[in-house]
């Protein structure tokens, strides 16, 4: 807890690096929320605070509904402060390029979904549209700060990496050396400058089981992180823990389709003899399974009432599936009936 005894000199800290362009990194959860929220206090106590800011938030067009639509709300709720302060400051959501979604990459060019040896979901989703955007951003506006939410307490990894605050050029951490314990004393304590922190709370609450606050405040807070609903690399019960949280059986029926999207993949008489490469061996999900898929998705999304995927999205999937038609083939695969879906999504 000694990292919050002086929070005026961790806000005096960020006031010195502020720069005509500052940049935040913004996904909701606590890390983001408590960086934010120190950046809004300093830029409010420098003299002049119309530096611009601008608070980027990253949408992998997959996020799970119910983190969606918190995001959704706090930007809404953090625009109306911004706003109401006159600050020079706005949102920015950063999405992939429709040729890499998600959806194109498994419905039109037939990627299985990531697993240990094929991580290639979170560069195209999320890590390249920030770098592009930084890049764009660096070339333009050579003085500017990108402030990010990132701790050494989160893993061994990030301890090695990030050695300092500073830890590289027109970068800042400054809860670097916090423990969860101080992020959420510092959330539950200090008063939000937007509102408060009632939704986040109720976020890792549905997150996770795992008391990280303490039960002497009588709140129990998980530390989980949500990420895309599809995603094999996820808790298995996540979605079930939020639809029998919320009482929603359509976070059931997404489970659903992703168990059986998943199985497809690990099977491989649904997948090409040959790779995208053209070279023997496992490949992309067959031109008949990527039908069958999306059309199972599209019934998902009138099921569930969610917009699931794009019209941009469907235009670039039907065109791979001209292109990969004759050249993607499997003669184990010769009858729609081995498709896994148990009773309709």
């Amino acid at each position: 807890m000694d990292n919050l005894k002086n929070l005026h000199s961790e806000i005096f800290e960020i006031a010195k690096r502020l720069r005509s362009l500052n940049i935040v990194a913004y996904s909701g959860g606590k890390d983001s929320t408590s960086s934010l929220q120190l950046i809004l206090d300093a830029m409010e106590t420098a003299i002049g605070f119309q530096d611009r800011l601008l608070i980027t938030t990253s949408d992998t067009l997959m996020e799970i509904p119910f983190y969606q639509e918190y995001v959704d709300k706090n930007r809404v709720t953090i625009e109306a402060y911004l706003k109401a302060k006159g600050m020079n400051a706005e949102l920015v959501t950063l999405t992939p390029k429709w040729e890499k979604s998600f959806w194109v990459c498994t419905l039109g060019k037939g990627y299985p979904s990531s697993h240990d040896k094929f991580k290639w979901c979170t560069q195209q989703l999320k890590i390249d549209p920030i770098n592009e955007f930084m890049k764009s951003i660096s070339a333009v506006n050579a003085d500017h700060m990108i402030f990010v939410g990132v701790r050494q307490a989160e893993s061994a990894r990030r301890e090695k990496t990030y050695r300092m605050p500073d830890f590289m050029p027109n970068h800042y951490a400054p809860i670097l050396y916090w423990d969860t314990q101080d992020v959420w004393t510092y959330l539950l304590t200090e008063p939000c400058p937007w509102g408060n922190h009632e939704d986040l709370v109720r976020v890792y609450k549905y997150a996770s089981d795992e008391c990280v606050y303490g039960a002497e405040k009588n709140i129990c807070i998980g530390n989980a992180r949500y990420g895309c609903w599809i995603c094999p690399l996820q808790k298995d019960t996540q979605l079930k823990l939020i639809g029998s949280a919320l009482n929603d059986d359509r976070y059931f029926l997404l489970k659903k389709y992703k168990d059986a999207f998943q199985a497809m993949a690990n099977n491989w008489t649904y997948r090409s003899c040959l790779r995208r490469d053209l070279h023997p061996g496992v490949g992309p999900f067959l031109v008949p399974v990527r039908r069958e898929l999306y059309y199972k998705l599209k019934e998902l999304e009138r099921e569930t009432g969610w917009r699931l995927i794009r019209t941009e999205e469907e235009e670039l999937i039907f065109k791979h599936w001209e292109i990969d038609g004759d050249i993607h083939v499997n003669p184990n695969l010769d009858r729609p009936t081995l498709f896994p879906w148990q009773g309709a999504i």
